[in-house]
């Protein structure tokens, strides 16, 4: 085994992405693992959560990922006391995900389209498929939720 080459594919402490927002450093060690990807993106695996540096936008978060500049997601935290989602179904994705319940984070994912009538944007966040992260092993699903009550577009 050569241990020179091995030292060289040293991991990152730190990477550097250039999103649309402008460069961003996250800290590899805080990367957050999706085994299975997100849907529609299967191959990508390791996100970052950074603010996004505008003020206007404080409400949201920048979830990129670590190893393709050009993939990335407005996320809205999920604000526990909204009661958007009944606590049952939250139980349910706790349990099947083997996420203890202090460690859940729920992440929505949000969608930017022109209004229908032209003027301004519309925002939405898909409600039936938040993103669970385990705060405690920084690991994350993409889980489709099993009550079809929420939809795929929420407006914001």
């Amino acid at each position: 085994m050569d241990t020179e080459n091995i030292a060289e594919n040293k991991t990152p402490e730190f990477v550097t992405v250039e999103t649309r927002f402008g460069d961003i450093e996250f800290s590899w060690e805080k990367g957050i693992y999706m085994p299975v990807g997100l849907l529609g993106f299967p191959e990508h695996h390791v996100f970052g959560l950074a603010n996004i540096p505008n003020s206007s936008l404080d409400q949201f978060k920048l979830y990129q990922s670590l190893t393709d500049a050009n993939l990335s997601f407005i996320v809205a935290p999920y604000n526990l006391e909204s009661d958007v989602y009944a606590d049952k179904d939250l139980m349910i994705a706790q349990k099947s995900l083997a996420i203890n319940a202090a460690d859940m984070a729920i992440l929505m994912v949000v969608t930017i389209r022109s209004a229908a009538d032209g003027q301004g944007i519309r925002l939405s966040t898909n409600v039936r498929a938040p993103i669970l992260v385990d705060t405690g092993r920084q690991i994350a699903w993409q889980h489709v939720m099993g009550n079809d009550r929420y939809p795929v577009q929420m407006d914001l």
